[in-house]
């Protein structure tokens, strides 16, 4: 099988929407499968790098542009970053002011290479 992040992190986001249709290798959460989705990645010690907001029109999803990413500063530990990250992807979620349940959110996550 493959996988887009690795196979702990894909059944986590896989609970979302798919992207495929509109060419992203992701999922979308809808905000409260997202705020879950990053208290996971937060137990695994997973950064977010980023993630984007989609719109939900019909039974179509298309993306509104809008966006937030987190960059590791020079200085920063691997354990800072994460919470740090975790920390800003949450806020913008919880802050992204929307009609309940018409966006979704992807997530990206840091993955460490082995």
């Amino acid at each position: 099988m493959e996988y887009i992040w690795s196979s702990e992190i894909d059944s986590i986001l896989s609970v979302g929407r798919s992207l495929e249709s509109v060419g992203v290798r992701n999922w979308a959460l809808d905000r409260d499968s997202a705020l879950a989705a990053l208290e996971q990645l937060s137990a695994m010690e997973v950064a977010v790098l980023g993630g984007d907001v989609y719109e939900i029109s019909n039974t179509d999803i298309e993306s509104n542009y809008d966006n937030w990413y987190c960059n590791r500063d020079s200085d920063e530990t691997e354990a800072a970053f994460v919470e740090r990250s975790i920390t800003k992807a949450r806020n913008y979620i919880i802050n992204y002011q929307a009609k309940a349940g018409s966006v979704l959110f992807s997530i990206v996550p840091s993955i460490k290479r082995r």
